[in-house]
C-alpha cells in the first residue's frame, strides 16, 4: 500500500499496530487521513478481517466521511464495517442483545420531543406541574447520564439544585416507564451497554474477541461513559488507538473530561504517544499566534505545531471604540476582500456567544451582503426574541390575536390550547378579538369564573404596562415587559445552558434597543416596531450557499475558511465572565485557539471598548490573550470616536456592572446556594458542582469578592472568586 502521500509522524502511526497508541493530532495535521489509511493498512497489507475493526466518532457526518475515504483508498464496499458514532456503534449492539437486560430487541428510541412528553406525565401524576420545568428536569437527567450517575447515586450527591428529591424523584419515575414502554433515550444507549456488559459477561467477552483493533477520533471529546465503553471493549488486545488534541478540548459544558487524554499513558500501559504538527491549513504567521497563545495553558500535552507554508498575511488586530465601530470595520474589510477576489462563502465571523451576532446580522443586512448563521439562528428567528416582540406586538395591537397566542402561555401559567380556543368563542361572541378581551378588564365580568382568572393570569402584572406603554421609553418598556411578564425571571431560574444564552440574546435586544433610542430619540414604540419590520423584511431573502458564516467558536470546531474574524476579543466576553469568576480561563484559552486556527490565510482580530449590557454603555478592556498574543499580531489604529451623549455616560467598567448585574441576579432568585454568605478560611474542605473536592490553601480579600486559591484533588489550583463560584464547604 503507498504510504508515500503521508509525513514521517503520520507513517509512524499507520504503522503502528500493536498495543495502546495516543495520536496528538495538532489543528490541521491531517488526523482523518491517519485514522483511515490505519485501518485501510491493517486490511490491505495486515490481513485483519474488517469484522475485527471498531472505528468510533463523535458525529454521523465524520463517520461517513471515514467510510468513505476506507473505502476508495481500499477501492471496495466498506458499509459494512463497524465504523460510527458512540450512540449509534451502541445501538447497534444492544439491537441484538438487549433481551438480556429484560427489554425486547425491538425496542424505541425516544427523541427529545418523547422524552418530553414522558417527563410532562411525570411531572403531573407527581403534582410538580407549577414547580418543575420538564426542559429543567431533562437537562438534569442528561447530565447525570453523561456522568454515568444513577437515580439513586444522584440521590446522595451533594450538589446545587434546590429541588433535589423531586428531581430524584422524576428520574426515578422516569427510568422506570422507559422500562415499561420497552423505550430508551439517546443517553441510554451509552449506559445500557455498559450496564450489559456488566451484567452479562459473555456478551462483554464476545465483543472484547471480535474488536481487535479499536480506533477513537476526537478523543479529547469523551466523557465519563464513553470512556469506560472504550476501557471495557479494549481490554483484551489492547489494541487501542485514540486521536486526538488537548488543546482543543472545548466541551466541558457536555460533560467532556480533558483528563481522559491527558491519563492516557496512565490508564494504558505501555502506550505509546506520536505527535502530528505539521499543519497542512494555515499560514506560519498564523501558526505561530496559536503557538504563541496556547503556550500560556498547563493542562496540555506539549507540543509545537509548525507548517511548510510561506509566512502569508500578518495577523490584524483592531481595537475599536464603540461595538458599531467594530461591525463597520469587519463589513469595510469584507468589502476589500470581495474586491481582491474573495469569495462570501471563504469568509467567517467567529464570536464567542450567539448573541453577539446581532449586530454584525444588521450591518450586512443593511449592506445587502449575504450571510448564514451557522449551528443556530439567525438573531431575530431566535424564540426569545419573537416572543419578546410578540409582547411588544400585543401592547400596541389590541387586534393581533397571532402574537398573543404565541406569549399568552410565555412563561407557563397553565393556560392551554383548549381554555384559547375557549376564550376565542366568548371574543367572537361579544364581538371582539382575543387580544382586546384579554386585555381589557372591563369585558372580563361577562365571563365565567375560569375564563376570568385565565385573562387576570396575563393581564394583570402587565396592568400598568397596559394602561401607560406610551410614556415609556423604548429601553424602558422593553426592561419592564421583560421583568412584569416574569420571562426574564422563568430563565434566570432554570439550570440550563440554553437559557443562558437566551438571556444574553434578550441583554443584546434591549442593547439595539437603545443604540435605536439614542440615534432616534423622538420615536416611540410603533416605530420601533416598525424599523424591527424592515430589517426582518431585509433578511427574508433567499439563502444563499455563496454567503459569509456567522457562527460561535464552538460550532466553527473542525471547519476552514480561508479568511477568518474572531470578533468581541474583550476581557469578560472572551474569555467570558462566568469563566473567569469560576477559574475555567484555560478551557477559554483553548476555545480562542481553535478559533485562530480555523484561518487559512487571513485572521483578523477585533475588539470594542464600550458596548452595551442591557442597554447601558459600559467599558471593556481588551482581552488577556491579546497580551499573550503580543509579538505576534501587529496592531491597527484605533479610531478616537465618542458618540454617547453626557447623560448616557453613567458608564462602569465591565468588571463593575456585570458583578452588579449578576448580584441583583442573585437577590432576586433564590435556587442557588450562595457561597458568598459562608465564612471561609484557609484549611476548608470544600466541593466545587464541577471540579469535586479541594482544599482552601489561599485567601485574597476583596470588596469585590475574596479571590479562594483552591487546590482540587483532580484539577490541581484553580483561582476563583467566592461570590460567584459553585462551592460549598464539606
Amino acid at each position: 500500500m503507498d504510504l508515500s502521500n503521508l509525513n514521517d509522524k503520520q507513517k509512524e502511526a499507520v504503522l503502528h499496530n500493536k498495543g495502546p497508541l495516543l495520536v496528538v493530532a495538532g489543528a490541521g495535521s491531517g488526523k482523518t487521513r491517519v485514522l483511515t489509511t490505519s485501518i485501510a493498512y491493517l486490511i490491505k497489507e495486515k490481513n485483519v478481517d474488517p469484522v475485527n475493526i471498531l472505528a468510533i466518532t463523535f458525529t454521523n457526518k465524520a463517520a461517513n466521511e471515514m467510510k468513505e475515504r476506507v473505502a476508495n483508498l481500499l477501492g471496495k464496499d466498506v458499509s459494512y464495517l463497524w465504523i460510527g458514532t458512540f450512540h449509534s456503534i451502541c445501538a447497534r449492539i444492544l439491537r441484538m442483545n438487549i433481551d438480556k437486560l429484560g427489554y425486547d430487541n425491538n425496542f424505541t428510541i425516544y427523541d427529545t420531543n418523547d422524552q418530553k412528553t414522558l417527563v410532562k406525565e411525570i411531572i403531573k401524576d407527581l403534582g410538580y406541574k407549577d414547580e418543575i420545568s420538564p426542559k429543567e428536569a431533562l437537562n438534569i437527567i442528561s447530565y447525570c447520564k453523561n456522568k454515568s450517575i444513577y437515580p439513586d447515586e444522584f440521590l446522595k450527591l451533594n450538589t446545587f439544585y434546590v429541588k433535589q428529591e423531586e428531581y430524584y424523584k422524576i428520574y426515578k419515575n422516569y427510568e422506570k416507564r422507559k422500562f415499561e414502554y420497552n423505550s430508551l433515550d439517546f443517553d441510554d444507549l451509552i449506559l445500557k451497554t455498559l450496564d450489559l456488559f456488566a451484567e452479562s459477561p459473555d456478551t462483554l467477552t464476545y465483543y472484547q474477541n471480535k474488536f481487535e483493533y479499536i480506533y477513537v477520533d476526537e478523543y479529547q471529546d469523551t466523557n465519563k461513559s464513553q470512556y469506560e465503553l472504550i476501557k471495557f471493549i479494549g481490554k483484551l488486545h489492547n489494541n487501542i488507538t485514540v486521536v486526538g488534541d488537548a488543546d482543543q478540548s472545548i466541551y466541558s459544558f457536555r460533560g467532556a473530561d480533558i483528563n481522559n487524554i491527558l491519563d492516557f499513558e496512565k490508564d494504558f500501559k505501555d502506550a505509546k504517544t506520536i505527535k502530528l504538527e505539521q499543519n497542512y491549513r494555515s499560514t506560519s504567521k498564523i501558526i505561530n499566534a496559536a503557538n504563541k497563545l496556547i503556550e500560556n495553558n498547563t493542562e496540555r500535552k506539549d507540543k509545537v505545531l509548525w507548517t511548510s507554508k510561506k509566512d502569508g498575511a500578518e495577523v490584524l488586530y483592531k481595537k475599536s471604540s464603540l461595538e458599531t465601530e467594530e461591525a463597520s470595520f469587519v463589513v469595510n474589510e469584507v468589502t476589500s476582500l470581495l474586491k481582491d477576489g474573495y469569495k462570501l462563502s471563504d469568509i467567517a465571523i467567529l464570536y464567542r456567544t450567539n448573541a453577539q451576532s446581532r449586530i454584525f446580522e444588521e450591518v450586512f443586512m443593511k449592506k445587502l451582503i449575504d450571510y448564514k448563521v451557522i449551528g443556530g439562528l439567525k438573531f431575530y428567528d431566535r424564540k426569545e426574541i419573537k416572543d419578546l416582540v410578540a409582547y411588544l406586538k400585543v401592547l400596541v395591537n389590541p387586534k393581533d390575536d397571532i402574537s398573543l397566542k404565541r406569549i399568552i402561555n410565555e412563561p407557563k401559567k397553565g393556560i392551554g390550547q383548549k381554555t384559547i380556543e375557549g376564550l376565542e368563542k366568548e371574543a367572537s361572541k361579544l364581538g371582539f378579538s382575543l387580544t382586546e378581551l384579554v386585555t381589557d378588564p372591563s369585558l372580563f365580568n361577562g365571563l365565567t369564573e375560569k375564563y376570568k382568572n385565565t385573562c387576570r393570569k396575563f393581564y394583570d402584572p402587565l396592568k400598568d404596562i397596559f394602561e401607560h406603554y406610551s410614556d415609556y421609553l423604548i429601553v424602558d418598556l422593553i426592561e419592564n415587559v421583560l421583568d412584569k411578564s416574569g420571562y426574564l425571571k422563568s430563565l434566570e431560574e432554570s439550570y440550563s445552558i440554553e437559557n443562558r444564552s437566551r438571556i444574553d440574546n434578550l441583554n443584546e435586544f434591549m442593547s439595539s434597543a437603545a443604540e435605536y433610542q439614542s440615534n432616534n430619540p423622538e420615536d416611540n414604540i410603533y416605530d420601533y416596531l416598525e424599523n424591527l419590520s424592515l430589517l426582518s423584511d431585509l433578511d427574508k431573502t433567499e439563502e444563499s450557499n455563496e454567503a459569509i458564516s456567522l457562527m460561535t467558536v464552538h460550532s466553527s470546531k473542525g471547519l476552514e475558511f480561508k479568511v477568518c474574524f474572531i470578533v468581541g476579543m474583550d476581557e469578560g466576553l472572551f474569555p467570558s465572565k462566568r469563566s473567569i469568576d469560576e477559574g475555567n480561563i484555560e478551557e477559554e484559552r483553548r476555545l480562542c485557539y481553535v478559533a485562530i486556527t480555523r484561518a487559512m490565510e487571513k485572521l483578523y482580530i477585533t475588539s470594542a471598548e464600550i458596548r452595551r449590557q442591557y442597554g447601558q454603555p459600559v467599558y471593556y478592556k481588551p482581552s488577556r490573550f491579546l497580551n499573550e498574543l503580543d509579538g505576534s499580531i501587529k496592531k491597527l489604529d484605533q479610531d478616537k470616536t465618542q458618540t454617547f451623549s453626557n447623560h448616557e455616560l453613567r458608564v462602569k467598567t465591565n468588571e463593575d456592572y456585570m458583578r452588579d448585574k449578576a448580584r441583583e441576579s442573585v437577590l432576586k432568585k433564590k435556587t442557588i446556594k450562595e457561597s458568598s454568605k459562608e465564612e471561609f478560611k484557609i484549611g476548608d474542605n470544600i466541593l466545587h458542582s464541577k471540579w469535586g473536592k479541594g482544599m482552601i490553601v489561599q485567601i485574597k480579600l476583596s470588596t469585590d469578592g475574596n479571590e479562594l486559591v483552591v487546590a482540587f484533588d483532580k484539577k490541581g489550583l484553580k483561582k476563583l472568586n467566592q461570590d460567584y463560584a459553585p462551592i460549598k464547604k464539606v
